[in-house]
C-alpha cells in the first residue's frame, strides 16, 4: 500500500475514534485570602480611667473587623454566584456536546459492521480518497473536539470558582472569629468597667435600698438623678430643686452633657429605643398608665427612682408595686 494512503487510513481511524475526555488542567490561582487579626492580648488597665481608653479603642478595633466581616459575606456571596454560573456553563456545554458524541460513536460502529477499517476507503466521496461515511465522521469528530476544548475550558473556570468560593468562605470564618474576638474583650472591660462603677444607696424614707450598674450615659443620668432623692414634687417642674416625673429626667440628662430633651413622658417614650421589661438596666426610662401620664428612672433588682406626685418627694420605689407597667426605653 502506498505511503499516503497509510497516512489517509490513519487519519480516519482516528477521527472515527476519538476519545473524548474532560480536561485536567491546574485551577486558576485565587488571590490568596487575607487573613483578619483578633485583637492582640494584652493585660487590661485597672483603673477607671484606664478601662474608659481601653473600651474606647476596643470598640472601634470590633467596628472595624464587623465591617471586614459584612464585606467577606459580600464577597462570599458574589463568589457562589460566579462558581453557580461556571457550573451551569460547562453542564450546559457538556448537554451540547452529548448528541454529537453519540452521532459520531454510531458513525464509528456503522464503519467498523460494515467492514472495519478498509470500508472507510473507496473511490466515492471526498477527493482525498475517503468515503463517503469516513469524510462525515471526520468531521463530526472534528465539531466534538471543538466542544471538547469549550468544556475543558469551562471546567477550568469552574474549578478555579470553586477555589475562590472556598477562600473566601475561610477568609469569612476567619473575620467572624476575629469579631467575636473582639466583641468578647468589649465586654470584659465593660464587665470591668460596670463593677468599678457599682454604686450602692438607700432611700432613708422608704427604706429601700438600690443598686446602680454601667458607666453608660444612661448610667450617669440615673447617679445624677439620686442626688435629688427628697426633693418635693412640683407640676412641671424641672429642678434644681424640684421636680414632676419628667423634669427629674430632663434635669438629669442635662446634667451628663445632654441638655434639651422635651418635657412630656409622650415625647420621651418616642426617642432612643424601646427596651422589654426583662432587659431593663440601670438609667433605663419606665412608663406608667394606659395613656402613658407617668415615668421614673430603672435602677436596678426592680427598683427605680421617680417624683410621684403632688406632696411627695422624689424616692425609690418597687417596680413590682405598679400594675399599670405600659414600657421602658433606653437613651443613650
Amino acid at each position: 500500500m502506498a505511503p499516503d494512503s497509510h497516512r489517509r487510513r490513519r487519519r480516519a481511524t482516528a477521527a472515527t475514534v476519538i476519545l473524548i475526555a474532560l480536561g485536567t488542567t491546574a485551577p486558576i490561582a485565587a488571590h490568596a485570602a487575607q487573613p483578619f487579626g483578633a485583637p492582640s492580648p494584652q493585660p487590661l488597665p485597672t483603673s477607671e480611667n484606664g478601662l474608659r481608653k481601653s473600651l474606647d479603642e476596643l470598640n472601634t478595633e470590633a467596628e472595624k473587623l464587623t465591617e471586614k466581616y459584612n464585606k467577606s459575606r459580600v464577597d462570599l456571596g458574589r463568589a457562589r454566584k460566579a462558581e453557580q454560573a461556571a457550573a451551569q456553563a460547562a453542564a450546559a456545554l457538556e448537554a451540547q456536546a452529548a448528541p454529537a458524541r453519540e452521532r459520531l460513536g454510531r458513525l464509528a460502529a456503522a464503519n467498523y459492521m460494515s467492514g472495519g477499517p478498509d470500508a472507510i476507503f473507496g473511490t466515492g466521496g471526498s477527493t482525498d480518497g475517503l468515503s463517503d461515511r469516513a469524510y462525515l465522521a471526520q468531521n463530526q469528530a472534528a465539531a466534538v473536539a471543538v466542544l471538547q476544548r469549550q468544556i475543558d475550558q469551562a471546567n477550568q473556570a469552574k474549578r478555579a470558582a470553586a477555589a475562590r468560593t472556598a477562600q473566601v468562605q475561610q477568609a469569612a470564618a476567619q473575620a467572624e472569629t476575629a469579631r467575636k474576638a473582639a466583641k468578647a474583650k468589649v465586654t470584659e472591660v465593660t464587665r470591668r468597667l460596670d463593677k468599678l462603677t457599682t454604686t450602692h444607696i438607700k432611700d432613708p424614707r422608704t427604706g429601700l435600698s438600690a443598686t446602680i450598674k454601667g458607666s453608660d450615659l444612661p448610667a450617669k443620668m440615673a447617679r445624677k438623678a439620686l442626688t435629688k432623692l427628697g426633693s418635693p414634687y412640683v407640676w412641671a417642674a424641672a429642678g434644681p430643686s424640684s421636680f414632676d416625673c419628667s423634669g427629674l429626667v430632663v434635669w438629669a440628662y442635662a446634667q451628663v452633657g445632654k441638655p434639651g430633651l422635651p418635657h412630656y413622658t409622650g415625647d420621651l417614650l418616642a426617642l432612643g429605643h424601646r427596651v422589654s421589661r426583662g432587659s431593663l438596666r440601670s438609667g433605663d426610662l419606665v412608663y406608667f398608665g394606659s395613656s402613658i401620664h407617668h415615668m421614673g428612672i430603672y435602677l436596678g433588682e426592680g427598683k427605680f427612682l421617680h417624683a410621684p406626685q403632688t406632696g411627695d418627694v422624689v424616692k425609690i420605689s418597687k417596680l413590682s408595686e405598679r400594675s399599670d407597667f405600659a414600657g421602658a426605653n433606653r437613651i443613650g
